[in-house]
């Protein structure tokens, strides 16, 4: 009777096995109870100082055997301590305390792309320079060159009016007085005019409309007698080593009437198989025969001219003339050693001030964490275009913004394309600057438990 109270008094609190097997245990002793009216005194006592100790033995396993259970999956989980988590926003903290664009000077040298005509009042030209000219043939004169060809391959993009499935692109040959570099941009080459950089006689020609085309075929230039007399001189400064340094190229200038940008192909560093501008020059060696020489543009670069755009309302991204949106980032709002769980960045997107050819609008943004201090990241993040909020949208940033906090408080992103978008078109991209549409940040994060 005492082992039958005892377990009902348990019952609630024992795991199932166990009431099963005290249950089974107070049956044994309700029998063991009518046996030992048969049994003798000392057998009596015997048989009950040992079912004591059983007893004892599957309690003390039931209670041991609970405290080792391993937790399940769900509350494996849970984190060990009862930090709860704390959203701050840009709305109303100061987590970007300055958003702003920058003009860079990136030169766009061998890049695969060259760019000529004018868009509003954008314009861009292209210099090449030849690197195969034969040092074996100063005796040949204007005269003996019967013809000169400039080859430009075209390609798909363009930026401006491609209506009728052409552009209308005319352009100018000229000379080029003066050296340049692989680093030449336009501040550094036409800053102050083309005088003394640009020859302004003419020795080549466009004006024909040029078709838009998946796979177009070169234009042919024909270069005029200035432009023949231009070649008899090269390969005269070739032959000695003193005067080539004197062959800077030929420029290629979008004229006035132009309304597009056009787009033409050029070899890329690591990408020799892209068309390449060529000069296809044929000429009278003798008097009873002709030759042809082809001279390949191994220095190609474009020159974008640096357009004014609204960078008060807008934080303006645009390639060639390499507009960066800069976000300054400071984080001394949240607690030291504040553990940062999640956080988003969004750029919200005014699409009726953009600029856009006639490649879709990219889709993708990089993010760059750049600070004084050198960061573990040496690629950017990336943020994507979300088309319900017009806006894009980076949920990667956490780990830089918690890096920050551990170091100085403060970052900043600078906002870019991916770099086969970087150098492939001039697109303007204008996300909203102030008001309840600019750049906002937001962060979830927690206080880390103190000892």
């Amino acid at each position: 009777l005492r082992c039958r109270k005892f377990f009902k008094k348990t019952k609630e609190a024992l795991a199932p096995s166990l009431l099963q097997v005290a249950y089974s245990f107070s049956h044994f002793c309700i029998l063991m109870d009518v046996a030992g009216h048969s049994m003798t005194p000392s057998t009596q006592q015997f048989s009950w100082s040992h079912l004591a100790v059983v007893a004892a033995l599957v309690i003390a396993a039931a209670v041991s055997g609970g405290c080792n259970d391993m937790p399940s999956p769900v509350g494996a989980e849970f984190l060990p301590d009862t930090a709860q988590p704390t959203t701050l926003s840009s709305q109303d903290t100061l987590l970007i305390e300055a958003a702003i664009t920058e003009r860079w000077q990136q030169p766009i040298f061998n890049s695969g792309v060259l760019y000529i005509g004018r868009f509003h009042n954008l314009e861009a030209r292209t210099l090449l320079r030849f690197t195969n000219i034969p040092d074996t043939l100063p005796h040949i004169t204007a005269t003996n060159i019967l013809e000169v060809s400039l080859l430009l391959t075209p390609e798909r993009y363009t930026l401006g009016d491609s209506t009728g499935g052409a552009t209308f692109v005319p352009m100018r040959v000229h000379k080029v007085l003066r050296p340049w570099t692989p680093k030449a941009t336009w501040d550094t080459l036409f800053a102050t005019g083309d005088a003394g950089v640009i020859d302004p006689t003419e020795v080549g020609v466009w004006n024909d409309p040029i078709p838009l085309r998946d796979t177009a075929e070169p234009l042919r230039i024909e270069l005029t007698s200035a432009g023949r007399e231009l070649i008899a001189e090269w390969l005269r400064f070739q032959a000695d080593s003193v005067l080539r340094r004197q062959i800077y190229g030929i420029a290629l200038i979008p004229a006035g009437t132009a309304t597009a940008v056009r787009s033409f192909a050029t070899q890329a560093i690591g990408r020799l198989d892209r068309p390449v501008p060529m000069l296809e020059v044929v000429y009278r060696p003798s008097a009873d025969s002709a030759d042809t020489i082809r001279l390949t543009a191994g220095y190609a670069a474009s020159f974008i001219s640096p357009v004014e755009a609204d960078t008060i309302r807008y934080l303006v991204l645009q390639p060639g003339i390499q507009y960066v949106p800069v976000l300054r980032i400071r984080l001394d709002a949240l607690p030291p050693l504040a553990a940062i769980h999640r956080a988003e960045l969004r750029l919200f997107l005014d699409t009726t001030a953009c600029w856009t050819g006639n490649r879709e609008r990219s889709r993708m943004l990089i993010i760059t964490p750049s600070d004084t201090i050198p960061s573990p990241w040496t690629s950017g993040l990336t943020a994507t275009y979300d088309a319900t909020s017009r806006a894009y949208i980076s949920k990667q940033i956490a780990p830089p913004l918690e890096y920050w906090l551990r170091k100085q408080q403060r970052g900043t992103f600078l906002i870019s394309l991916p770099a086969t978008e970087l150098y492939g078109h001039l697109d303007r991209l204008t996300f909203i600057r102030s008001g309840t549409l600019e750049p906002q940040l937001f962060i979830v994060y927690s206080r880390r438990p103190q000892p």
